[in-house]
């Protein structure tokens, strides 16, 4: 009888094992990516900006490497609010300008040192996403509140900043700066309570510039 109850058993746990099996190579193998079809132009575009952040994975303050974003954000003609980042500012939101910068993007993507002055130039764009449970594109621009423990849209002051890799409902893939004093990935759900809001840079305008 012992057998028999094993043999029953055996089924489920293989069939088990392969969906766990196929549910990581999913999340963790196969790219993550575009939620809603856009031109390839503006596909290339975006997926452009995102492999311009991951070439800076693994830059950290330990060893001193992370120095290299924060020089790139310096060497700018003219810094915004005339203010010189320190090697010991938060550089979360000077990591994206500095991607903004070396992608020439600047147009799109406005360049700062501040999570919450970054917003209000989006705002002046007319590019800025208030509702936290928006799906967003690879090259979106997403906010955190960590303060924030209340449902709905947050307004909160943001707290920290990254670029959208990619989704697969119902998770975001992020790429971001000082995240644990590194450039490291981040796996979020979807309407995550500590959304803050997102840019959403008017790539589509780069492709209808002559």
């Amino acid at each position: 009888m012992a057998t028999k109850k094993k043999n029953r058993v055996l089924p489920w746990v293989c069939a088990a094992v392969v969906t766990l099996t196929a549910l990581a190579a999913h999340y963790f193998l196969s790219p993550w990516g575009f939620y809603w079809k856009v031109s390839p132009e503006e596909t290339a575009l975006r997926i452009s900006v995102v492999k311009t952040a991951e070439s800076y994975l693994g830059l950290n303050e330990a060893d001193g490497s992370y120095r290299v974003i924060v020089d790139r954000y310096n060497s700018q003609p003219s810094l915004p609010m005339d203010y010189t980042l320190t090697y010991e500012d938060s550089w979360c939101a000077a990591f994206v300008s500095t991607v903004a910068l070396q992608a020439n993007l600047t147009d799109i993507i406005p360049v700062e040192c501040g999570c919450q002055r970054q917003i209000g130039l989006f705002q002046e764009l007319g590019c800025w996403e208030e509702r936290d449970n928006t799906i967003p594109l690879p090259g979106d621009i997403i906010y955190y509140d960590w303060d924030n423990r209340r449902l709905g849209d947050c307004t909160g002051w943001a707290d920290h900043v990254g670029i959208v890799v990619g989704t697969k409902w119902p998770f975001i893939k992020v790429i971001e700066g000082n995240r644990n004093d590194r450039v490291c990935y981040r796996y979020l759900l979807i309407n995550d309570i500590s959304i803050r809001g997102f840019g959403k840079p008017d790539y589509a305008s780069i492709n209808s510039t002559p």
